[in-house]
């Protein structure tokens, strides 16, 4: 049977390091989009408290201030900001996929949040694959396969940044048939140069080969993200995308640096007879992987995050088999 089902990419600059802000914006893009009819709104990612483009300025004393306002500014999984935001799924009857900063005592992660139609948080990633700037500022979270969430909208998975092209990852939630993918990203303030790594190859690329739908939310980066210190400059750059399985946007993309909404409607039913031809022996080849790692790799539930399965073998001092 197939649905229609109405998406929606956030494009907006994030209320940098203000968190209680930032909570009332995530809220208030919520609203409006369900008042558009969408059903999935995806966020950009660590959109609260915004992701930390200052670390590119060379100034140990600013890197430590901001640093520790980003700490602050960061969100707990059971905290009021959550709560709020939660609550608002839950009025607008909508799923909402959420990038932020996870406070943990001292420590930050990158998170990403799916919250379903009732304002139940169905789980929590923490990203492990840090580059070198994040691992600056954010602390790496536990190795595991993400998990393709089944709702009534379809089958949705969700990663981050350069998650989207670690092919464990993405072999993962394509073993499950994912219909509809979150590819969140946190923008940059010199804008997607042409190339193999660039968001929106990126993005194409994981369409191509997952024969999925690609809702990629992109946050702006203006001026304001430097908060007058550090590199001034007016350009403002973030432009979130919509592909069909073809590689290809459904809709016009708004103007790049523009804050908005952009909405598709996609027809989510069936597998496609072109995805059971090409993908079929590829994710059979996942599923018997995931299937032996099971077998062999001891396994356990981190709080509302799916079960995690080690990416590498290891020990760790507790005695959890991790990278």
């Amino acid at each position: 049977m197939r649905r229609t089902v109405r998406v929606a990419a956030i494009q907006a600059e994030p209320k940098w390091l203000r968190l209680s802000e930032g909570a009332e914006q995530v809220v208030e893009l919520i609203g409006n989009a369900a008042a558009a009819g969408a059903r999935l709104i995806a966020f950009p990612e660590t959109f609260l408290p915004g992701f930390p483009w200052w670390r590119w300025v060379d100034s140990n004393q600013w890197n430590a201030e901001y640093s520790t306002r980003c700490r602050e500014n960061s969100m707990t999984r059971d905290g009021a900001e959550m709560r709020r935001i939660t609550a608002a799924a839950r009025d607008h009857g909508v799923h909402v996929v959420l990038g932020f900063g996870e406070r943990q005592d001292r420590r930050i992660y990158m998170a990403q949040a799916v919250i379903d139609e009732n304002g139940d948080i169905v789980s929590i990633r923490r990203k492990a694959g840090l580059n070198s700037i994040e691992r600056k500022v954010f602390a790496s979270g536990t190795p595991n396969l993400p998990a393709v969430q089944h709702g009534v909208i379809g089958k949705v998975g969700a990663l981050s940044g350069q998650e989207n092209q670690r092919p464990l990852l993405t072999r993962a939630l394509r073993a499950d048939e994912e219909q509809i993918h979150i590819a969140a990203w946190p923008g940059h303030p010199e804008g997607d140069a042409p190339g193999p790594d660039s968001a929106p190859t990126v993005s194409r690329m994981y369409a191509l080969e997952a024969h999925a739908y690609v809702v990629a939310p992109c946050a702006v980066v203006g001026s304001a993200a430097w908060d007058r210190r550090g590199p001034q400059t007016t350009r403002r750059t973030g432009q979130a995308r919509i592909y069909g399985s073809s590689g290809t946007d459904i809709v016009t993309p708004l103007t790049a640096g523009v804050e908005g909404i952009l909405y598709a409607d996609l027809e989510v039913g069936a597998v496609a007879p072109d995805r059971r031809e090409v993908d079929l022996a590829p994710r059979h080849r996942a599923r018997r992987g995931q299937q032996a790692a099971a077998r062999t790799a001891p396994a356990r539930r981190l709080g509302t995050d799916r079960w995690a399965v080690p990416l590498i073998r290891g020990t760790s001092s507790d005695g959890m088999t991790a990278c």
